[in-house]
């Protein structure tokens, strides 16, 4: 759009199209949408307009102000000459009303070969070939692989490898191989856990050890130095964990029942581990005294129960630390910590002690005549059999 904020001239009067084509009829000029007619160039941006290119000349204002409006349109606004082929001496004429035409069928102009007359025979002269040089297969050009059709063969006999005809023997050179470090298992650093994506339950494998390896764990047994006790081996039991809480929560009850048998029946034992006046007093009532405890020969991952046969009293230091110090050396290197196969020591009798005497099931002496007053044996073994399975 002109700005006309810096001009002294007020901006020519805007005419829509409707009112430019009614000033055309007006002047008795009728335009014809077909009619091609020159259009502008405006050289003055004070008289642009939009038009459509069918309006005729008058149609578009002619007067600037400031000039005369009898100078002839054709100065101010100079028109583009149509090209030859546009200019036509004749006005346009109305279309003509369309005569269909009659249909005449054109001759076909392709003939196919059996429809053309046949050439008679000339025979050619022949031309003899030159014999070409002879070139072994290994030596032409290799063809590319065109796969071949599948021959089934005939079925060949088998003969097994019993009676096929023996190979010449041929002994090999002797090659010495070096001495490789021997690494006790114990020794060796320990496998990342790889947890398994779903429990595939399988047949229980006898693990049989080899006799290196326990030939090992009782020298180092030896190296512990406890005496009085046995090397046993026992085998992983995968146990139900209820029935393993439930096993646990009896060993509470059957701990207690232990001590009071140990402590009417086991006296001579007891102070020969070296336990006071007092300390049997208070294992009579069902409680462990300071620096003893209640070891469980095999373990209830191994196949252990809670009957008497599997509990010992048993001092804590040295002793029950050492044990477990020996059991320890063996889980740690295993990667779950539940190894297939343990070497456990066991310690003999009800109560440990590090010596040799006589093991007596009770007497007259001041410590058994509890036994008079209605603690006998026979109800102890009925409470280590209740206490088995829990009460």
């Amino acid at each position: 759009m002109w700005d006309w904020s810096g001009s002294k001239m007020p901006p020519p009067p805007a005419r829509s199209r409707g009112e430019a084509a009614e000033d055309a009829q007006n002047q008795g000029v009728t335009p014809v949408r077909r009619d091609i007619r020159p259009v502008p160039i405006y050289k003055d941006a004070r008289s642009f307009r939009t038009l459509p290119p069918t309006a005729p000349a008058s149609a578009y204002s002619d007067t600037l102000e400031g000039q005369d409006s009898s100078v002839a349109a054709s100065t101010l606004y100079p028109q583009r000459i149509p090209p030859a082929y546009q200019r036509s001496a004749a006005p346009p004429q109305a279309p003509q009303p369309y005569a269909p035409q009659p249909y005449a069928p054109q001759a076909p102009q392709y003939t196919p070969a059996y429809q053309q007359p046949a050439q008679p025979y000339a025979p050619q002269p022949y031309t003899p070939q030159a014999p070409q040089p002879y070139t072994p297969a290994y030596q032409q050009p290799a063809q590319p692989y065109a796969p071949q059709p599948y021959a089934p063969q005939a079925p060949q006999p088998y003969t097994p490898a019993y009676q096929q005809p023996a190979q010449p023997y041929a002994p090999q050179p002797y090659a010495p191989q070096a001495p490789q470090p021997y690494t006790p298992a114990y020794q060796q650093p320990a496998q990342p856990y790889a947890p398994q994506s779903s429990y595939a339950p399988q047949a229980q494998q006898a693990s049989v050890p080899s006799q290196e390896d326990k030939a090992l764990w009782e020298w180092q047994f030896q190296q512990t130095g406890l005496i009085n006790m046995d090397l046993i081996e026992v085998d992983y039991v995968p146990l139900d964990p209820n029935w393993l809480a439930e096993l646990r929560k009896a060993f509470k009850r059957t701990r207690r029942d232990f001590l009071k048998y140990v402590g009417y029946h086991h006296v001579n034992e007891l102070l020969a581990a070296g336990m006071s006046e007092e300390a049997i007093k208070l294992v009579k009532k069902g409680k462990a005294p300071e620096n003893f405890n209640i070891h469980i020969r095999v373990p209830f991952d191994y196949g252990g129960t809670n009957s008497f046969s599997n509990l010992v009293l048993i001092q804590t230091h040295p002793f029950h630390t050492e044990i477990h110090r020996f059991i320890d050396m063996q889980t740690l290197t295993q990667p779950n910590f539940k190894p297939r196969k343990l070497f456990l020591p066991a310690p003999k009798g009800k109560v440990y002690f590090s010596g040799e005497i006589e093991i007596s099931s009770g007497g007259t002496s001041r410590h058994d005549r509890s036994v008079y007053a209605g603690f006998l044996e026979s109800t102890f073994e009925m409470i280590a059999q209740r206490s088995v399975f829990g009460r």
